[in-house]
């Protein structure tokens, strides 16, 4: 199984969680733990999709590949989590 780094980030009853390395994937709920099993889902279906018009899958970067890249903003309160 691939797993990705997801960037959650939010407050109070909004949370969302996005992957960098699938453009235009996110998901979000009412807390960490919904926002993390829609981003799931979300990776899930965004691959289906590929798979299904023969496109190509991004392969997952490292978190520590995504830290020097400066897409998680831990100073901001982003957070990675696995989503896979």
């Amino acid at each position: 199984m691939t797993c990705y780094v997801g960037i959650l980030d939010g407050a109070d009853d909004v949370w969302g969680v996005r992957i960098p390395d699938l453009p235009g994937c996110r998901g979000g709920g009412a807390s960490p733990d919904e926002a993390v099993a829609d981003a799931a889902l979300a990776t899930r279906e965004w691959t289906e999709i590929r798979i299904a018009k023969r496109l190509p899958i991004p392969s997952p970067r490292t978190l520590a590949g995504l830290l020097r890249s400066g897409e998680i903003d831990c100073i901001s309160g982003g957070s990675a989590v696995v989503i896979g």
